[in-house]
């Protein structure tokens, strides 16, 4: 927590490559595991999870416990959405469907104070120590402009051709995503992020992204993926979801267990 250094900025402005993972499922314990396990950080999903904020605040606190960058996927651009999100401990942001330079210059001055922003300050926050930092708050204050982060999510065609003008804003965001289901489905080829011109558009996103001398992301579906966007440049890897790694592995296991099951039965009936 502030002001201590965010250990994810930090290994990016080494020039490292960042690990974490992005989760639906409001329980603190799968946020401990993923810190816990040597990860950097951890997106907390609130726009397709109808997390409360207590809930987000337990995995915030969570997060930071076991030493991992704690992430909010917020559901739109507005100041009070993004100060509770930031009031109770979130390190930084995820923007869905970032369609704008001026949406990310927006986003930026909402999560700084002045004089680098506008964010309305409250001393008695969690993430202000609740008061604790009153006698000494310039540190504070000095730490989250410098500390925050906020990711992109290029989530449309429209917004791919605007990406140089995203990537260009100096007050916007530090990492930026090329949403490939989304871009998918809004390219009429169906759920589908592996087709080829979803590919040639995410590649054309973070292209200009490392060009424009930005941090490139991907939400990798497997390690291969990893690995591969690893290669074309991407320095923050989101790994997969706990709760999709969990589904494929019970439903691949059933499957097995199921198989050596029948086979028993044969032999039973063999005998």
């Amino acid at each position: 927590m502030y002001p201590e250094k965010s250990k994810t900025k930090e290994k990016l402005r080494k020039g490292e490559v960042a690990f974490g993972s992005l989760t639906l499922v409001p329980e603190p314990s799968l946020v401990e595991i993923v810190g816990l396990a040597g990860y950097d950080f951890m997106v907390i999903d609130t726009e397709h999870a109808a997390a409360d904020g207590q809930k987000v605040t337990n995995m915030i606190r969570a997060g930071q416990a076991a030493r991992i960058t704690p992430f909010v996927r917020i559901r739109h651009v507005e100041e009070k959405q993004i100060l509770w999100v930031l009031d109770s401990g979130a390190e930084g942001i995820m923007i869905p469907m970032l369609e704008s330079a001026e949406t990310a210059r927006q986003a930026y001055r909402l999560t700084r104070y002045p004089p680098d922003g506008d964010r309305t300050l409250c001393s008695a926050t969690r993430t202000a120590g609740h008061g604790v930092y009153r006698n000494d708050f310039r540190p504070f204050l000095e730490g989250v402009n410098s500390e925050m982060m906020i990711l992109g999510l290029v989530e449309t065609p429209e917004a791919a051709g605007r990406i140089k003008e995203i990537v260009a804003e100096k007050e916007g965001v530090d990492v930026i995503f090329a949403g490939r289901a989304d871009l998918s489905i809004k390219m009429g080829v169906g759920y589908n992020p592996a087709h080829p011109k979803v590919i040639d558009i995410t590649k054309r996103i973070l292209s200009s992204t490392i060009e424009g001398g930005k941090v490139a992301g991907v939400l990798a579906y497997d390690l291969e993926d990893a690995q591969n966007w690893m290669d074309f440049g991407c320095r923050f890897i989101i790994y997969s979801q706990p709760e999709i790694l969990l589904s494929a592995h019970y439903r691949d296991t059933l499957g097995k267990l199921r198989q050596h099951a029948g086979g028993l039965r044969k032999g039973k009936r063999a005998a």
